[in-house]
């Protein structure tokens, strides 16, 4: 009984001594935090790094920047400007939901839902990954309110296997995508005049090769010397398994092509050695191309007429799954020794590399002569400044968006930036003041 007594005493007094020693050292954060006898500065200095402090006083360390991407901007700031950013919710049509499931092997279009952004006149014009169409009209008006708006359907006649990209020119809107027949893709692209009531489509451009891996791709406008017509990517192969046919001068497959307005048969090969052309924008006669590459190869390049950029022969890549000699590698990675051009510039890690377009001067002083590059992956925009000769990169500023980045489209009535995001079906707006 006596032993009984002795061991509650000592618990007691234990208890006793935890309960002075937590208050000491509840009282002693509170004089660290309200800085009394100047303690919390000494106790930064002396522990600039410790972890607590962040929690205790609400104050990050500089840690916890390192491990979140040091000195990346979070919106609503940039490096050099304060943004209002907003949110518009897509309800897309039901096929839009009920058939992710049929593109089982890609992360895009299964899970996220991919749609294309472009703007005529007033109107933001959208189509989804099926080829749906829908409109926001009026967008003047949208950015300066808060309500909700309503994302409105257009009928449409177009039957599609997957849709690669939407580009508004001269009254109509053109789309790229693929039709699937006996397990073989065609590259095609269809336009019809804009209308907000109905879209009646018309052939453009059919591909007579097929292929089973092939994809249709970006389109661009452009005046080839006295010939307008479209630029149009295209693209072949799987994640570790490259197509065959973009070092084969006779496929269309891994290429870009020039397809003329008044001759769309009469196409030709612009520039060849591609992988997946995600982003694609032309300025003064300047013409850059983002593409994805394998595993640390997402590349910027520069296209000149005729030149190969050697896919898949080179990259600054690697196969995603690791299956590879560690004494050597899966690509060669010197396209000039390979008498290929170089790119511009490539992301290891890859950032899941998308649209590229040019910033005018309207948007801000401080982004003059600013590309405006988007990102899956990375769920952010780059700011970017090349060289007048658009060799290489002068400045990268990365912005944290927080959603996959697949479209880009400049707005220049009230200076704002239209984003197509994946993640949740939303259009984002970015502007630099509020209108």
């Amino acid at each position: 009984m006596n032993k009984f007594l002795m061991l509650k005493k000592i618990i007691n007094f234990l208890s006793y001594i935890s309960l002075f020693l937590f208050v000491i050292f509840f009282l002693l954060l509170i004089l660290i935090n309200l800085n009394i006898f100047n303690l919390k500065n000494n106790f930064y200095s002396l522990f600039p790094n410790v972890e607590l402090r962040k929690n205790i006083f609400n104050k990050k360390s500089i840690m916890e920047n390192f491990r979140n991407d040091y000195n990346v901007k979070f919106l609503p700031f940039t490096e050099f400007e304060k943004l209002s950013f907003k949110k518009i919710r897509i309800k897309f049509n039901s096929d839009y939901y009920a058939n992710k499931l049929k593109f089982k092997d890609s992360a895009s279009y299964k899970k996220y839902g991919t749609f294309f952004i472009d703007i005529y006149h007033d109107d933001l014009l959208i189509a989804d990954y099926l080829g749906n169409f829908y409109f926001l009209d009026k967008i003047y008006n949208k950015i300066a309110s808060d309500n909700d708006f309503v994302i409105k359907s257009i009928n449409s006649d177009l039957k599609i296997e997957r849709a690669f990209d939407i580009f508004v020119h001269n009254k109509k809107i053109f789309i790229s995508y693929t039709l699937n027949n006996n397990n073989c893709n065609t590259v095609n692209i269809s336009y019809a005049e804009i209308n907000l009531k109905i879209l009646n489509f018309k052939n453009f451009f059919n591909s007579e090769e097929c292929s089973e891996s092939g994809a249709a791709g970006k389109i661009h406008f452009i005046q080839l010397n006295n010939s307008k017509g479209f630029l149009f990517s295209t693209a072949e192969g799987t994640p570790d398994n490259p197509g065959v046919n973009s070092q084969n001068i006779n496929s269309i497959y891994g290429k870009i092509l020039f397809i003329p307005l008044d001759n769309p048969k009469d196409f030709k090969i612009f520039s060849s050695g591609h992988r997946v052309i995600q982003g694609l924008n032309i300025y003064d006669n300047k013409i850059i191309a983002t593409e994805h590459g394998p595993r640390g190869g997402d590349e910027i390049n520069r296209i000149i007429q005729n030149k190969n950029y050697g896919w898949p022969v080179v990259s600054l890549g690697e196969r995603y799954d690791f299956q590879y000699d560690n004494n050597s590698v899966t690509y060669k990675k010197n396209h000039k020794l390979n008498n290929f051009e170089e790119p511009i510039f490539a992301f290891i890690p890859s950032i899941g590399i998308s649209e590229i377009i040019k910033l005018p001067k309207s948007f801000s002083i401080f982004y003059d002569s600013h590309y405006v590059l988007a990102s899956l992956n990375s769920r952010s925009i780059y700011f970017l400044r090349f060289d007048e000769q658009i060799s290489k990169i002068l400045s990268l500023e990365k912005i944290f968006i927080g959603q996959r980045v697949r479209d880009l489209k400049y707005y220049e009535k009230t200076r704002s930036l239209f984003l197509a995001l994946e993640d949740e079906g939303e259009i984002g707006i970015l502007t630099k003041k509020k209108y």
